[in-house]
C-alpha cells in the first residue's frame, strides 16, 4: 500500500533519523488497520519498495518496533504485529548529551598520545567500522584537578574529521561537539556499555593505584542520522572513583506516533 503524500511530507519534514520516521510510519499503518495485529508485516524487499527507503534503514525500523513490543520477528516466517500500539514502559531518565557535556567542562584532559589506527584496533563490533580503513586516536587522562586523575581514555573517531583532532584536550566541550561544530554532523544516537575488568599495569601507573585493581570501563559508541557510527570512547576509572546515577520514569507509549 503506498504512502500517501500528505503523511509522508509530514513525516520527513520532522528532523528525525530515517529509521524513526519509518518506524513512526509503520505503528501508524498498524493503527490505521494497513497491518492488522496477527498479520504479517511485508518482507524487508516489500518495505523498501513501498517507503523508498534502504534495507538497513528497513530494519532498524523493525528493531525499534520489536523493543517497543508492536512486533515479533519469526526466523522462516516473517514479522508478525502483536499490538496496534504501545504500551506505556518504563525509561532511562539520563539526558546523554547534556550530562555529557556537563561532565567534559568540569574536567579536563591531557593528552597523551595522538595518530591513527586500523578499524579492526578500535573496541566495538569490526562490522560497523570496516566502511572506514582509518580511524583518528587520541590517548588522554581525564582529571578534575592536577593531583587527580580520574580516568584513562581513548577516543576513536572516523580519519575524514581528522580536522579536529589537534583541538582535542585544549577545549572543555565533547568530541562530539567539536565534529558537529566543524563538519556539522549531529548525533541521534548514542549506545554504553559498563563492564568492569582489573586496570592493568601501565594504565595503573597513571590513574596511581595498584596494577590489578578493580576498574570501571565504560565504551561509548555515537551514530548520526544515519545511523553510521562515527565515534567510539573507551574509559577506565579505578572502581573507588566511579559513581553512577540513574532514575527511571514511566512513559506513555503511545507517543512515539506524535
Amino acid at each position: 500500500m503506498p504512502v500517501s503524500a500528505s503523511r509522508k511530507q509530514k513525516t520527513l519534514d520532522k528532523q528525525k533519523p530515517r529509521y524513526v520516521l519509518l518506524a513512526e510510519e509503520i505503528l501508524a499503518a498498524i493503527g490505521d488497520g494497513v497491518y492488522p495485529v496477527g498479520s504479517l508485516l511485508p518482507s524487508e524487499p516489500q518495505l523498501c519498495l513501498q517507503y523508498q527507503f534502504s534495507r538497513h534503514t528497513v530494519r532498524e525500523a523493525i528493531r525499534i518496533l520489536q523493543k517497543l513490543g508492536v512486533v515479533s520477528s519469526h526466523q522462516g516466517l516473517g514479522t508478525r504485529v502483536e499490538a496496534e500500539k504501545v504500551t506505556s514502559r518504563y525509561v532511562h531518565a539520563f539526558d546523554a548529551i547534556p550530562d555529557l557535556w556537563e561532565y567534559a567542562q568540569n574536567t579536563k584532559l591531557r593528552v597523551m598520545a595522538r595518530g591513527m589506527v586500523d578499524a579492526g584496533d578500535v573496541p566495538g563490533d569490526y562490522s560497523e567500522t570496516s566502511v572506514s580503513a582509518k580511524w583518528c586516536m587520541v590517548q588522554a587522562l581525564r582529571y578534575g584537578r592536577p593531583s587527580e586523575n580520574l580516568a584513562w581514555t581513548k577516543l576513536f573517531f572516523r580519519s575524514e574529521y581528522s580536522g579536529i583532532a589537534g583541538q582535542v584536550g585544549r577545549r572543555r566541550v565533547p568530541l562530539y561537539a567539536l565534529i558537529a561544530e566543524r563538519y556539522g554532523v549531529r548525533t541521534f544516537t548514542v549506545r554504553q556499555k559498563i563492564s568492569g575488568e582489573n586496570i592493568p599495569g601501565a594504565i595503573a601507573q597513571h590513574l596511581k593505584v595498584k596494577p590489578g585493581s578493580a576498574g570501571i570501563v565504560i565504551t561509548r559508541r555515537y551514530f548520526d542520522a544515519d545511523q553510521r557510527l562515527y565515534e567510539i570512547t573507551k574509559s577506565i576509572y579505578p572502581a573507588m572513583r566511579f559513581s553512577y546515577d540513574v532514575e527511571f520514569r514511566l512513559e506513555p507509549g503511545n507517543d512515539v506516533r506524535d
